[in-house]
């Protein structure tokens, strides 16, 4: 959502960069974006803290946005479109109290499972574009079994804690993938997307994990034994460096001279046997120049494989991850 946030600050090339990887543009993209927002507001909630072994059984949903100023005035059409579209308010801060206050906002907004903020101001910041995603929520079944599994890693066979079950859900299969899908409620749920052997997860493209997505949604759900690793991911992404292609250099609609100085996102996932409890956060720094008889399916994860929360009302991917280790924290 930051580079959403982003492109209504965006000028010249860096906007046509923008427009181009997010396929929309103007009032079509904010009010796209802004829709999807407004999905998931009923689900909104901000406890102090998650439990991944006693997740809420209604779900919580949590979404947060802002910009914060450091010693500089901002453009007002740019903040009046955040205001606007995205419920995003904007703050003012010193550089002497950028980072504490930076940290501070990260931490209330996952609840504690992201400890700060990963942007570190320095005499050029000029402002923070700052979202953050929390998500928690009971499994509609609880996996009834905690078996240790053997997973084939990158480097060689390794037992992990497992995690196993007996659902009725949606199952599917594609010509290089099976998957199951695991619900929340009737609305929000877990792909488990498994390649078929000798396919990496990271060589999945856009169109097969699409395609997962629709051929799930028309499944009928039906008896599955269900056998996955249970896993804590700690992941922290330098965008910048991810994502090269994206231009932004020019955001003069957020500030005169203004480009993206830091693009980083963190993310927390933590998988059970009762749930599942997350939270995201992506900052983008902006500096100036200056500045039963029925058969039963079995469905064993035992290599890497793909795991995507989302709401399945609108196809938005919550959160996206390939684990190709699932005893390894980061």
């Amino acid at each position: 959502m930051s580079l959403v946030q982003a492109a209504e600050g965006a000028r010249g090339r860096s906007l046509e960069s923008i427009d181009d990887v997010l396929g929309l543009t103007g009032d079509h993209r904010a009010r796209a974006f802004g829709a999807l927002r407004q999905s998931l507001t009923p689900y909104d909630d901000l406890p102090t803290k998650v439990d991944a072994d006693d997740p809420p059984e209604t779900p919580v949903v949590h979404q947060a946005s802002r910009v914060l100023a450091v010693d500089s005035e901002l453009q007002q059409p740019f903040l009046d479109r955040l205001s606007e579209f995205y419920d995003a308010p904007a703050e003012q801060v010193t550089l002497a109290d950028a980072k504490p206050n930076l940290d501070a906002w990260v931490t209330k907004h996952t609840a504690g499972l992201i400890p700060q903020s990963a942007v570190t101001p320095d005499g050029s910041t000029v402002a923070v574009l700052q979202d953050a995603l929390l998500f928690a929520a009971a499994w509609a079944q609880e996996f009834t079994g905690e078996p240790t599994i053997p997973f084939d890693t990158p480097d060689g066979p390794k037992p992990v804690d497992g995690l196993a079950g007996t659902f009725s859900v949606r199952f599917a299969g594609g010509e290089r993938w099976t998957a199951v899908r695991l619900p929340y409620d009737d609305a929000l749920a877990a792909d488990v997307i498994l390649p078929r052997p000798g396919v990496d997860p990271l060589e999945l493209t856009e169109r097969e994990l699409a395609e997962a997505r629709f051929v799930l949604a028309q499944a009928e759900p039906e008896p599955v034994d269900v056998t996955m690793p249970a896993f804590d991911l700690t992941a922290k992404t330098d965008l910048l460096e991810a994502l090269p292609d994206i231009d932004l250099s020019d955001l003069g609609g957020i500030v005169e001279d203004g480009f993206a100085a830091q693009w980083v996102q963190q993310a927390k996932l933590i998988v059970t046997a009762k749930g599942t409890v997350g939270a995201a956060v992506t900052e983008m720094a902006i500096a100036t120049s200056a500045g039963s008889s029925v058969e039963v399916r079995t469905f064993t994860v035992d290599r890497p494989y793909v795991f995507r929360v989302l709401d399945t009302r609108t196809g938005w991917p919550l959160f996206l991850a390939a684990i190709s280790d699932p005893s390894e924290e980061s």
